[in-house]
């Protein structure tokens, strides 16, 4: 039996029984952090485009989208909702992959139409997560850093394709269509990092359509390889130049990757992360004038895509939130707690874009795929005829500090708060907290929509 067959027959025989009870827990934190990366999101101008695009070309149906007082079909809403959830650097990651803006915009446009219930919902949801986060692990970080290809854009289709399926009740075989079909879907470059162009922002909505399509086509017989991932000129061989097969179903049912992703604490690229918390804390306990700062160096260990993450003086909010440099300068200066202090007007600030010119990025040694966020940086701030010394070793959501329901519940509220209000948050909290008792997780769907209705009148 072949890798992908391997994956369908888990997917068509775990129901929500067999999720480990603290994995199930462990969903409802994603869930809270996709509605907070959607609300945000909503609001970005990039976002608007894409949704007055859709809203224009039309399409009759009944899903909802973040922030929006209209709805229109399943594929449509997930293309949406993906781009809002992928629109601000805020949505979980892990395992070489985004689950959060691939996975979960599918599940939330197709329960919606079926009216499938919270267990269900959590089930399909939980099994797309697994499988995109095993391809991720078996086509490798090489995939992006070597051949170009942004990871949520080529992986993502085949955990929203997993996702799907499962809440149509494909049968196995169906599923390893679905995600043979899924695999000629495979698409996004990395070359947008350069200018921080928008199409970043689009590959995680398109990988979670075009995952939906594909188990939509799968459903009505269209078939796809059903050795789609392991093939000679399948998935790994096709886009890895050092895929691991072997990490598609190590473990499989025992070993549930999808129990540690990473929470973003802050609204940067997964690089930042630490620097941003380790500059937060210091600034809390310490008076920094940030006008006072003459130079930041920045060392320790970095994955080989540094350079794409190197430019002071970026032109684009994505270019910011990607640049290190950058980001070093706006936390030096502002409480990037507060997500909606990252914004265009930054890029023109000239104290900001001068102190960014003058932080410095030591790489000591480059170990390729090794890498993980929060690995250990040291921080070195010379300001005022003095010498800070601080060390980056993690933050919170990150590797070995999970982020609890509370404190999933607080990023939507800081999120999502300024957005939709407070009462609409509690009203989302209390829903995913009880989501495997909603008999038509639709609730949760139409409550995203009710919200941006809200939303129109009172703005």
């Amino acid at each position: 039996m072949g890798a992908t067959v391997e994956l369908a027959e888990f997917i068509a025989g775990t129901d929500f029984d067999r999720l480990p009870a603290s994995l199930v827990d462990r969903a409802k934190v994603y869930i809270l952090d996709n509605l907070a990366a959607g609300f945000i999101g909503s609001v970005q101008p990039w976002s608007l485009v894409v949704a007055d695009l859709v809203r224009e070309l039309g399409g009759a149906g009944a899903c909802s989208v973040f922030n929006q007082p209209w709805r229109t079909d399943p594929s449509r809403a997930t293309l949406v909702n993906g781009v809002m959830m992928g629109a601000f650097e805020a949505e979980h990651v892990g395992h070489v992959a985004h689950p959060s803006a691939t996975v979960f915009p599918a599940v939330l446009a197709l329960a919606e139409r079926l009216h499938a219930d919270g267990k269900s919902f959590l089930t399909a949801m939980l099994l797309g997560y697994e499988v995109v986060c095993r391809v991720g692990e078996a086509q490798t970080a090489a995939t992006e850093r070597e051949r170009g290809f942004h990871n949520p854009g080529v992986n993502g289709a085949f955990g929203a394709a997993a996702a799907s399926g499962k809440l149509l009740g494909l049968d196995a075989r169906r599923l390893a269509w679905a995600l043979g079909i899924a695999g000629s879907h495979a698409c996004g470059l990395v070359e947008f990092a350069w200018e921080g162009a928008m199409t970043k922002r689009m590959h995680p909505g398109r990988a979670s359509q075009l995952g939906l399509e594909s188990a939509l086509l799968a459903a009505r017989g269209f078939t796809g390889p059903t050795t789609v991932l392991e093939g000679r000129f399948g998935y790994l061989n096709a886009y890895s130049p050092s895929p691991r097969p072997e990490k598609l179903t190590a473990g499989l049912g025992q070993e549930w990757l999808a129990a540690d992703l990473t929470i973003k604490a802050y609204p940067c690229h997964m690089l930042s992360q630490a620097l941003v918390h380790a500059i937060a804390t210091f600034r809390a306990r310490n008076p920094l004038d940030p006008r006072r700062v003459e130079r930041v160096v920045i060392s320790g260990t970095f994955h080989a895509g540094l350079e794409r993450h190197l430019d002071p003086a970026p032109r684009t909010v994505l270019g910011a939130q990607y640049s290190i440099p950058f980001t070093v300068a706006v936390a030096l200066c502002y409480d990037l707690s507060d997500p909606f202090v990252f914004t265009e007007a930054l890029l023109s600030d000239p104290f900001v874009v001068d102190l960014a010119r003058r932080v410095e990025v030591r790489p000591e040694v480059d170990p390729g795929h090794g890498w993980v966020p929060g690995g250990g940086h040291r921080i070195t701030i010379e300001a005022g005829g003095r010498r800070h010394e601080l060390a980056a070793e993690g933050f919170p959501g990150g590797p070995g500090q999970p982020l609890d329901f509370d404190g999933a519940a607080e990023k939507l509220y800081r999120y999502a708060g300024p957005v939709i209000g407070r009462a609409a948050c509690e009203k989302l909290v209390g829903l995913v907290g009880r989501i495997e008792e909603l008999g038509d997780a639709a609730e949760l769907a139409r409550a995203i929509g009710r919200a941006g209705e809200q939303s129109a009148k009172e703005h």
